[in-house]
This record gives structure tokens, sequence and C-alpha cells, in this order.
């Protein structure tokens, strides 16, 4: 009973369901330093080419809690041109997902190349499992799952928009456009289990800079809604020291969720970010919290905006 009941919790929130909706793309803490991961229009929005590696275990030591592992390359060509890929597999009890997205974006330079948005189209592919072999059904002849496909693939698009500055940006996209069906039934004439729900990401933030003491502070927000969910909000400030060698960042997500975030810039080139979330309701007696670890490296590149604003010629903490 309690597996066929995590199945069809996996089920809800993986694939989606006519009455219930969830989120199916893999959660992230980690967006507001791997924008990437959310927008096809970042790619290229920092004026060089990285590569990260990143890993969540979400839930930790709850049986088969989600895993969420991958790397992404973004860069920037030519001045105007965004390019990036990203794979990733994500587990959860029986289920897996394995897959990735190849995308372009267009930079344009705005306000006398003091503002640049940037607009990013992406194609998404994934590859959907059910290990049915490791469910245990209350009814040993219902074949309704047990003689279904193993695996499903499925294809979809992802759009984005970037308007960014040096010291601020705001973005919006919107993964699974297309909502393509996913389908696990064998034979024709079957109607697909699910198909993928539209999401929607707004983010925002901005750096208030004072050199005199060699600290930023980034106030940021994002607002997540997927179709037929409530919205959710996840917001809160990062602490830059030592020209961004150190930064240290709160969060809060809703419902009820903090999120807690270090990251460490080696000789300007390697960043390593660790994360880690606690549930503020009483969920978190039956977790330790959910853990993040990105790892990464910055190849030399431009500087999309030119050197900040002296500090006398700018108002007390902004430039």
């Amino acid at each position: 009973m309690k597996k066929l009941s995590f199945l069809l919790l996996v089920l809800s929130c993986c694939f989606g369901a006519t009455q219930v909706t969830a989120q199916q793309d893999p959660l992230f803490a980690q967006y507001n330093n791997n924008a990437f991961l959310i927008n096809p229009a970042v790619a290229g929005s920092k004026g060089n080419h990285s590569l990260n590696l990143f890993h969540r275990w979400q839930w930790v030591s709850f049986p088969g809690s989600p895993q969420t592992f991958g790397v992404n390359y973004q860069g920037l060509v030519k001045d105007l041109h965004g390019v990036g890929v990203l794979l990733f597999g994500d587990i959860t009890g029986p289920s897996s997902r394995y897959g990735g997205k190849v995308s372009y974006a267009f930079h344009i330079p705005l306000a006398d190349r003091k503002l640049r948005l940037s607009i990013g189209l992406a194609g998404r592919f994934a590859y959907n499992i059910i290990r049915t072999n490791d469910i245990q059904f209350i009814d040993p002849n219902d074949q309704a799952v047990a003689n279904a496909d193993g695996g499903a693939g499925s294809g979809d698009a992802e759009l984005g928009f970037f308007l960014y500055g040096k010291n601020f940006y705001v973005g919006l996209s919107a993964p699974n456009l297309i909502q393509t069906k996913i389908d696990f039934g064998q034979g024709n004439g079957r109607d697909p289990i699910a198909h993928g729900y539209r999401h929607y990401f707004l983010n925002a933030g901005y750096k208030f800079r004072f050199p005199e003491k060699n600290i930023t502070l980034e106030p940021s927000i994002m607002v997540k809604y997927v179709q037929g969910n409530v919205p959710q909000i996840d917001g809160g400030i990062t602490l830059h020291v030592l020209d961004d060698a150190l930064s240290f960042g709160i969060f809060y997500r809703s419902p009820a969720f903090l999120s807690f975030q270090a990251k460490f810039l080696f000789d300007k080139k390697i960043p390593v970010l660790i994360g880690f979330d606690v549930a503020l309701n009483n969920f978190q007696q039956y977790s330790t919290g959910s853990t993040e670890l990105m790892i990464g490296y910055e190849f030399a590149g431009q500087d999309m905006f030119g050197s900040p604003t002296p500090v006398e010629d700018a108002p007390n903490g902004t430039l």
C-alpha cells in the first residue's frame, strides 16, 4: 500500500494529472547563480563562457527522495549571440527522467549599450522511465501500469526574455510551450497518461554596491507558476564580499522553506556553491533538509558594460 501511494505521489508530481498538477521541471535553489537552468535567454549574458556541474538532493533521508544532477554550458559568441546546452537526470523513487535542452539567445544593446535585452529559444527533450519492478500493486491483476511501456520520450520548446544591466536583471521564461503528450500506454487508440504542463518563471534582482566597504547586497525574487497550481514565491538577499570571492545568501520559498547558500570563487575562475534547505513545517521531522552543490569554471570573457561608475559620482549605496 505504501509503495502504491508513493507511486501515485510520484506520478502526480512528475507527470501531472487531470485534476492535480504540480511542478514537473526539477527544482533548484541556485537559480540566481545559474539562471540558465530556468531561462534560455540568460546564455551569454555574463560575457564569457562557463561550465557548471550541479547536484540537488531534496528531502534527504526521506525514502525515494528526488535527486537531480547534470551539467550545463553557456557562452557568448561575437558579442550578440548566446548559446547553451543543458543535460540532466532526475530520479524520484521508481521514476526517472533524463533530458536536456539546446538553446540560442540574441542580445540586443539598448540605452547607449547600458542595457541589453536577450531573447532566447530552446529545444527541450526528455525520456521518462517508470521501473514497474520496484512497485508492489494492491491488486496483482491490475495491469494498467504493469503492462505499460517502461519509458516514454517527449520533446518541447522553451522561450525566454532577459533584460539586464551592470547591476540589475529581470527575466521571464516559459518552458513546455507545446505541452507535449507523455504516453506510457501500449498499442493504438490509447489516451496519453499526461502532458507537459507549461511553467512560468519571473525573476529579478538588483546589486547595491558599497565600494568603500568592498561589499555588495543583492536582493532577488522569483515567482513561479505552473498551470492549475498556486504561484510560488522565492525571495531573499545575498551578501557579496572580497570582490565577489565570497557570497552568503538566505532565501524564503513559499509555502514554508528556508534556503541557506554559500558561494566561494577560487582564483576568479572556479565557483563552488553549497546550499541547504529546511522546511518550516511538520515535514522537517521526516527529512534532514535538502542539499545542493554546484561547481564550475569561468573562462575569460569581456566586461559587458565596463567598469562601475566611481562612487563619488553615484548615490550612496548604488551604482
